[in-house]
């Protein structure tokens, strides 16, 4: 008899893995086919039906980012914004504290992407537990250097760093892009795409551009432009970080290689003349 592990169990009773077998059986299809289609449909149904809740998700209605403090709450707009509790993707965490978190860092940066600002009463009522709890968990968060969108955070100190320089701080730290992809609750390809933008920073500031030339040339923003500039700076010159220093190098070297393979440029008009 096969033994199944509870990861294997919670896999298996998903939705998505539900509607595969569903199609695998009424359409002939492959194991392969069924899974891949079965991921299609529930994406495109998520993206046409904006009030579709996928497994293990979530409503809660929270306040917009927009409002300033101090304002009565009963007169600041709401934002009603979908969370993601559950996700396949967290199963191999088995760990409570862990877990929290994992669900305080996503949840704080669903809500901030939706429109919305969550306070540590609305973390500490989503997580079924004490406001003391989210505070510990927010001062773990802020000694190692992340950076957590809560209402107050935001309200006291202006917008904060952004999620993408958040992706590249974790790859610095050691953190594989899967396991960042995890914990920040982001895909998995825009995590690479963080990275790749990083790597473009770090090559117009080796070769002594103006933070706005970069900006123009990357096709991203003065701000996140100086919050990679701010990684590179910081990390580039210890020698604990040289090695991931190097992949970072190696990873320049392969965009430019795929760019010149392609016949075309890395990033707009490219940053040498």
């Amino acid at each position: 008899m096969i033994v199944r592990t509870p990861f294997q169990r919670l896999q298996e009773k998903s939705y998505p893995q539900c509607l595969a077998l569903r199609l695998a059986q009424d359409y002939d299809l492959s194991p392969v086919e069924a899974a891949t289609l079965s991921d299609e449909l529930i994406r495109e149904r998520s993206q046409d039906n904006p009030s579709f809740l996928a497994d293990g998700q979530l409503w809660y209605t929270a306040v917009s980012k927009e409002e300033p403090a101090g304002k009565p709450l009963s007169k600041c707009q709401k934002v009603r914004v979908r969370f993601t509790l559950l996700s396949l993707d967290d199963l191999s965490i088995t760990e409570p504290e862990m877990r929290r978190q994992l669900l305080v860092h996503r949840f704080s940066w669903e809500a901030h992407k939706q429109g919305a600002l969550l306070t540590v009463e609305d973390l500490a009522r989503l997580l079924i537990t004490s406001e003391k709890t989210i505070s510990r968990i927010l001062a773990t968060y802020s000694k190692q250097g992340v950076f957590i969108p809560t209402r107050g955070r935001v309200r006291d100190i202006g917008p904060g760093v952004s999620h993408k320089s958040q992706a590249v701080h974790l790859y610095l730290k050691g953190f594989t892009p899967t396991e960042i992809a995890t914990r920040l609750g982001h895909h998995l390809n825009s995590v690479e795409r963080y990275l790749d933008d990083f790597c473009l920073v770090m090559m117009g500031l080796e070769e002594g551009y103006s933070p706005a030339r970069i900006a123009r040339n990357a096709r991203l923003s003065e701000k996140l432009v100086g919050e990679y500039a701010f990684l590179y700076h910081r990390y580039s010159s210890c020698p604990e970080y040289a090695s991931i220093m190097a992949r970072l190098r190696e990873r320049l070297a392969y965009l430019l290689k795929k760019s010149l393979l392609e016949g075309g440029e890395i990033c707009g008009e490219g940053f040498r003349p």
